[in-house]
């Protein structure tokens, strides 16, 4: 009998029969293999089970079906050992074995095979090179900060790792970000870190739970110049020649013809139901920042950075926690991100200096995250008492490395740039 095993994520090595006849992989309640995700169309694909071959097909559905990395356009044969991937979700398939057998398979290449090859990870390596040398020609200094602290970033989405020491909670840094600006507050003006970070939750094609970031601030620059020094930055990993940059507002109102700045939540609500694209069940109770988050994620994103690399600027300022308000514009903060064939690569912000301001944010941030059932995470902070001290004006950046060595190697998922993605760690 054939066998199906999720490979990833938290239903990782959950396995399906698939004996024979024809079987409907969906979200619907009464397909054969259920999968609950928003990603997986409620009839996703097929397959089609005799005793000597098993094919696949995709049912058109909304993400595509990726068999060893080939969209599947029609149907395609399956054999043993082939990866099946829907979005983030990935599975592994197996033409005959006892399912003990076949876990136990997955299981050893989890354990001992790396996801990248030994080409690849040399050509990160110099990857790796020329970053660091892109940041000492242009007079940064390399820093190191701890990973464990008893800080961590507040973000409502960004869900830290707690650790107990002699009976005290510290966090696995999320980023790097408190303990660099508390550097800066010290007298140092142009730093850089490459460090791993650790987001809870967090797994798929672009996402792992441990992950190489690459994080850099500089006093005295503008918004403006942060953004040329990130865009060339992409030009010199990337190979481009150039690179774009266009508004928050623009990208919104060339794609979908709204403006997010001054469109009511009714207007938000009405245009979102006119769209033709999965929503999340739950979609009508959210609020106006993860209608728009929604909107950017579904038809703006995919759009920006496909013929050369695209910065988007002046974020509303309800998603810009560590950002300043744009001095003539306080309906957006100077938040900018980086984008390359849809892909998100690097955040930056014109850095927020009030600590007062921050504490705000922080305890709202707080609130939120009580109303989604998340750990309250600590308020105040040792950067609060840096910035009271006097953090100067800088603008800082993060980039997530993983993903730029993935699109400059041509690769089409992260587990095939680092060698032991979390489910093999």
């Amino acid at each position: 009998m054939a066998y199906l095993i999720i490979t990833n994520g938290l239903d990782q090595g959950q396995l399906f029969e698939l004996p024979e006849g024809k079987h409907i992989l969906g979200r619907d309640e009464k397909a054969e293999i259920h999968i609950d995700l928003s990603a997986v169309s409620r009839k996703h694909a097929s397959f089609e089970v005799s005793a000597t071959r098993t094919v696949i097909r995709d049912l058109a559905s909304s993400n595509g079906t990726l068999v060893n990395d080939s969209p599947v356009s029609d149907s395609i044969e399956l054999i043993n050992g082939d990866t099946i991937q829907i979005a983030d979700l990935v599975l592994q398939f197996f033409a005959s074995a006892e399912p003990k057998a076949a876990k136990a398979q997955t299981q050893n290449l989890n354990q001992f095979q790396s996801t990248a090859t030994v080409e690849t990870l040399k050509a990160r390596s110099d990857l790796m090179k020329l970053l660091r040398a892109c940041f000492y020609d242009a007079g940064f200094h390399e820093v190191e900060t701890p990973m464990l602290s008893a800080d961590t970033v507040v973000d409502r989405y960004l869900h830290p790792i707690s650790v107990d020491l002699a009976s005290q909670n510290y966090w696995l840094q999320t980023s790097p970000e408190f303990a660099m600006k508390r550097l800066l507050s010290s007298g140092m003006d142009a730093i850089f870190q490459v460090c791993h970070a650790f987001r809870n939750e967090e797994a798929g094609q672009f996402h792992n739970l441990e992950f190489t970031m690459v994080e850099w601030y500089r006093t005295g620059d503008s918004t403006d110049q942060a953004m040329d020094f990130l865009g060339q930055l992409a030009m010199s990993m990337l190979g481009y020649d150039e690179f774009d940059k266009l508004s928050y507002q623009s990208a919104f109102q060339a794609i979908l013809q709204i403006d997010p700045l001054s469109i009511t939540e009714q207007e938000l609500v009405e245009a979102i139901a006119s769209l033709d694209f999965e929503t999340p069940v739950d979609w009508r109770g959210l609020g106006k920042d993860d209608w728009l988050d929604l909107l950017l994620t579904e038809f703006v994103q995919p759009r920006l950075g496909l013929e050369r690399p695209c910065i988007l600027y002046n974020y509303p300022a309800s998603q810009s926690a560590l950002a300043r308000l744009h001095p003539e514009d306080e309906r957006v903060a100077e938040r900018f991100e980086l984008f390359v064939q849809g892909i998100e690569l690097a955040n930056g912000y014109h850095e927020l200096l009030d600590a007062d301001e921050l504490q705000k944010r922080n305890l709202k941030t707080n609130a939120l995250r009580q109303l989604d059932d998340r750990t309250l995470l600590p308020s105040d902070s040792y950067l609060l008492s840096a910035m009271r001290h006097g953090l100067p004006d800088c603008c800082g950046v993060a980039l997530g490395f993983d993903r730029l060595a993935m699109l400059a190697l041509g690769k089409s998922s992260i587990d095939q740039v680092i060698p032991f993605p979390f489910d093999r760690a």
